[in-house]
């Protein structure tokens, strides 16, 4: 059993118990963990994360941009394209990854929950949109929608591709 598993049986044990805690205490207690995102979870949940981090550490293979034939993208070479996220949004990913797959675009998938600088950079740098974030060469472009928008009109490419 590895540190992970037996860390996660500890949580998973932990929000148990904290779910058959009692009155205003166990309410207090349950809200912190919900505040905290939600660090003491069930197995199930705790098996989702576990998936979805494996998932998301990995690289991105080249089979997604080699998806798109190859007459169809631009020779040069794409510029850097990162998706932010936190746990909370981790959902709300793959709906921004597929655009991005569809387009034949290759990505990286950053999770900065950890990371208290990264998420004031991108607070900073985001102009205001919600987590999760696109960026293209260091600037937000935005998020699912703006990327629904720019895909449409093809700006997406053009601001990838040069």
């Amino acid at each position: 059993m590895s540190l992970r598993d037996r860390l996660d049986s500890l949580r998973a044990k932990a929000h148990d118990g904290l779910t058959k805690l009692p009155g205003r205490a166990g309410d207090l207690v349950r809200k912190a963990n919900d505040a905290l995102g939600r660090p003491l979870a069930d197995e199930g949940e705790l098996a989702d994360r576990r998936a979805f981090v494996d998932q998301t550490t990995a690289v991105v293979p080249a089979v997604k941009a080699a998806a798109v034939p190859a007459a169809a993208r631009p020779s040069t070479e794409a510029a850097p394209v990162i998706v932010y996220h936190m746990d909370k949004q981790r959902r709300d990913v793959p709906k921004v990854t597929d655009l991005l797959d569809v387009a034949g675009i290759p990505y990286k998938i950053m999770n900065i929950e950890a990371d208290a600088a990264a998420q004031s950079a991108i607070r900073r740098d985001s102009n205001g949109h919600r987590l999760p974030v696109v960026f293209v060469a260091g600037e937000c472009v935005g998020g699912r929608n703006e990327l629904v928008n720019m895909s449409a009109n093809g700006e997406l490419a053009k601001k990838v591709y040069g």
